[in-house]
């Protein structure tokens, strides 16, 4: 397992952040073939990133394997990008397709970043300092298993017990507001808890990926 104390491991949060905000800008880019580039390219930068602060090596293969769009159904990624095209050119982006095209782009980018985090702080049991092809591509089916699975209406991920005040000063209208406010801020938190129920559910069934 990475070296806890390794000087560049920390907190990754709003680093993931911001990669995952830059996918999806780039990803409602209205030109064929090239969000899916600057996506590639984010993702890649994004595993190197998680690795080296874990003092680990990330290989070419293990990048490539990490990066990439699933290859689990490749008429599934065929479609997904002639469908794509057609909506951010010929429909002008009108189409409610490509809203759902840029946002599984942003959240292939943020499982992608979370879990390999999670699975370095919690799964590796390897002492190896390098990430090879092999591991990597055991990983990625495990964290698109998982991205299924937190997507999945079955699965009760932990939740979070909020206490709540002494008294309630606020009117009825006010309290409305805040809730709806508070359901937004709190979405990507319930995201990350699916996540990593998922993901750990996967890793407890097949196993860590062998280094």
């Amino acid at each position: 397992m990475a070296d806890a104390a390794h000087p560049l491991k920390g907190p990754t949060t709003g680093r993931l952040a911001i990669l995952t905000g830059m996918s999806l800008a780039a990803a409602a880019i209205p030109v064929p073939f090239l969000p899916d580039r600057v996506v590639l390219q984010i993702r890649g930068a994004l595993a190197h990133d998680v690795c080296a602060r874990h003092g680990l090596s990330l290989t070419t293969d293990g990048r490539r394997a990490l990066a990439e769009p699933s290859s689990e159904s490749p008429m599934r990624e065929v479609l997904k990008s002639g469908l794509g095209i057609l909506s951010k050119t010929v429909l002008k982006k009108l189409s409610p397709l490509a809203k759902v095209f840029t946002a599984a782009a942003a959240l292939e980018v943020y499982a992608i970043g979370h879990l390999l985090e999670r699975y370095l702080e919690r799964h590796r049991g390897s002492p190896s300092v390098r990430i090879n092809g092999g591991e990597a591509r055991a990983l990625r089916k495990l964290i698109d298993t998982a991205v299924v699975r937190a997507l999945s209406p079955s699965l009760s991920p932990e939740a979070v017990a909020l206490l709540p005040p002494p008294e309630d000063l606020r009117d009825e209208f006010t309290r409305w507001i805040d809730t709806l406010i508070l359901v937004g801020a709190g979405l990507p938190g319930y995201l990350e808890r699916r996540l990593d129920s998922a993901f750990d559910a996967v890793i407890a069934e097949q196993g860590a990926p062998p280094a």
